[in-house]
């Protein structure tokens, strides 16, 4: 598993690891948005990219991808960069009200979670949760990871100790909830 910022990643993986998003947001789920964003772009942004192979055949791959009958697919892709949201008291009127002034939370923001079809069922999903939440734990441990789960998946996210903290809201036509997971201090 790779765990980088964009500018870190070689072109090609960048490729994949956007074919892979548009596949399964914009065409598979069919949402109207452009899915590249400048979040993707930002230093503080890191893209987990889970390959079929491991890095090291991975690279060695790449090296000689014209020979090799296998070159490495991207199965999966998350990502997690540093947010600020309002608090989940405040969270919970979204859309209803002013919260400019509410007070904030900083947290560290999951999302762009994608698997490719064949990796459904495999296990890969929850390797790459726990990844990226290992990841934000060692890169910052006292703050809060947050997503914004499809709505049918929080009991999903539940299963990593995400519980919901406010109200479900629709963003592109996909009802979505947002959901906590609160530091640990051990």
């Amino acid at each position: 598993m790779t765990a980088a910022p964009l500018a870190a990643l070689a072109p090609l993986d960048v490729h994949a690891l956007y074919k892979l998003r548009v596949d399964v947001f914009v065409h598979e789920q069919a949402t109207p948005y452009a899915e590249i964003d400048d979040t993707d772009a930002q230093p503080s942004t890191i893209h987990l990219l889970a390959w079929d192979s491991p890095a090291q055949e991975q690279a060695q791959a790449q090296i000689q991808a014209p020979t090799q009958d296998h070159t490495p697919r991207l199965l999966g892709t998350a990502r997690l960069f540093p947010a600020t949201i309002p608090t989940p008291e405040a969270a919970s009127t979204r859309g209803t009200a002013d919260t400019s002034d509410s007070p904030t939370l900083d947290v560290v923001q999951f999302g762009r979670f994608a698997l490719a079809p064949t990796a459904r069922g495999t296990g890969l999903g929850p390797q790459l949760i726990d990844a990226a939440l290992q990841f934000a734990a060692t890169a910052r441990p006292d703050t809060p990871v947050y997503l914004e789960a499809q709505s049918p998946l929080t009991g999903y996210y539940g299963r990593f100790g995400f519980s919901v903290c406010g109200e479900a809201f629709d963003e592109d036509g996909i009802l979505h909830t947002p959901m906590i997971k609160r530091a640990t201090t051990d």
